[in-house]
């Protein structure tokens, strides 16, 4: 056991380490989606797996390729060694040449690969997008023949059985990381072990277990999770059957679509959950005062160095990460990042700068991230946001819950409904409104004065 937890710590830093990497490497990434492959590069696979395998991966480049939506891909291999074969890019044809070299070999420490990929998924190194209103997080992509073992012991092979604790250990990583970022699991090889795999698959929230076939239409999941989100928004709170699917996918502008991605559209729409506002609560915490709040707006500052990821626009801090001197923010345009804002455990630099900038009215969704609101016609938590004039910022949107989080000027905290069972605790207020503006920046002020208050005291 005490092995067991040493190998973990080890590869959890490493993963913290590879965040670093991956966001030094900003300027490569696309706005599109992110996902990371996990290839087993284990003395099993060589031959026939290693072949599929990489025949998969290649179709799934060749689509996105084909598609030109800008999605991110990074790669990690785990056999004799445990390290990235391709940080995130949306360089394809860079990402194809990292297979060249794969040399199988080893044991296939599963484990070592989906903590690894933590600097993907879960520490800041790629993003999550949004496509109103589903939210869509980094993906993660095992293709593998399954015979995995253990990192205290090389020598315990799964084989056929679920009793092992390497699977017990496997279960429960997926299942715990599976409830925010879909697992897609790829067999491979002469003789893959698919029970192993598909007992993996059903743990992850939308989990999936598909062929090395295959690959290409999973590629198009990017794409035809697009035509879902336009079909919800087109028809929000009706029932979307296949033949509306198969009406309306013209209307998206990606073409008339085929029968797999009509059914593949039916399976976004069933299993909407998997792409809800779930996020990690830890991700909106206020951590330190000496950073800007959340609901805080900001725009690219003096150490600006990411490209066009804000699209030149403004965005809204939306939590503090663990990380010292680093925030999340997401930007008008929908994308979310974690930037540095002050002294972090290796430098000190400004990636923003504040600006009171709030958010105009969204066209077409209700609500969104950075818009201003004041007590609704539902409203029923007495003083709670400071008086009946204060205005707040919405952080946070849980869309498919009618759910929206606020950060007041007093400090205060709290979700509210807004059309949860048709009430609204809220109402959204129109900042070319000048009355609106000048309460608002009044409040500002006041707000920082506060604060600069707490921080000598």
């Amino acid at each position: 056991m005490e092995k067991q937890l040493f190998g973990r710590l080890f590869w959890e830093n490493k993963a913290i380490g590879e965040t670093f990497e991956n966001k030094k490497r900003k300027h490569e990434h696309g706005s599109g989606f992110c996902t990371v492959f996990i290839l087993d590069t284990s003395e099993t696979m060589a031959g026939e797996g290693l072949h599929q395998m990489k025949k998969a991966l290649w179709d799934i480049l060749d689509e996105y390729k084909t598609l030109c939506l800008d999605d991110n891909v990074a790669v990690i291999g785990f056999g004799a060694e445990t390290k990235f074969l391709h940080y995130y890019s949306n360089r394809y044809s860079s990402i194809e040449k990292c297979l060249d070299n794969i040399d199988c070999k080893g044991p296939s420490p599963l484990e070592s690969g989906i903590i690894l990929s933590y600097s993907c998924i879960k520490h800041g190194g790629g993003h999550t997008s949004n496509v109103h209103p589903l939210v869509i997080r980094a993906r993660v992509v095992v293709i593998s023949d399954g015979n995995f073992m253990g990192l205290s012991d090389p020598k315990e092979s799964l084989e056929t059985t679920t009793e092992s604790e390497t699977f017990d250990i496997l279960l429960a990583l997926v299942g715990s990381q599976g409830e925010l970022n879909p697992f897609t699991f790829i067999p491979v090889g002469r003789n893959p072990n698919n029970r192993i795999l598909g007992a993996l698959a059903a743990a992850a929230k939308g989990g999936r277990l598909i062929g090395w076939e295959e690959a290409r239409q999973y590629a198009r999941l990017s794409l035809n999770i697009r035509v879902a989100g336009h079909l919800l928004s087109q028809f929000c709170g009706e029932t979307i059957t296949e033949e509306v699917v198969r009406k309306q996918y013209p209307s998206s502008g990606h073409g008339t679509g085929t029968w797999k991605d009509i059914n593949q559209v039916c399976e976004i729409l069933n299993e909407k959950e998997v792409y809800d506002e779930d996020e990690d609560d830890g991700d909106f915490k206020e951590r330190y005062s000496t950073m800007p709040c959340v609901g805080t707006r900001v725009r690219r500052g003096r150490d600006w160095h990411y490209g066009n990821q804000d699209s030149n626009g403004v965005g809204t801090v939306i939590g503090h990460t663990n990380l010292v001197g680093v925030i999340l923010v997401e930007w008008d345009n929908g994308r979310r990042y974690d930037y540095r804002y002050g002294r972090t455990m290796i430098e000190e630099a400004y990636d923003l700068v504040i600006c009171d900038e709030p958010r105009p009215i969204p066209r077409n969704k209700p609500i969104a991230i950075g818009c201003l609101v004041r007590r609704g016609l539902d409203w029923q938590w007495g003083d709670q946001n400071g008086s009946k004039d204060s205005i707040g910022t919405v952080y946070r949107v849980r869309e498919l819950r009618g759910e929206i989080y606020v950060r007041w000027p007093n400090g205060v905290k709290g979700n509210y409904r807004f059309g949860h069972k048709n009430k609204y605790d809220l109402f959204i207020c129109d900042p070319q409104d000048p009355e609106v503006m000048e309460t608002y920046k009044s409040q500002k002020e006041t707000m920082y004065k506060d604060r600069k208050g707490e921080k000598s005291s």
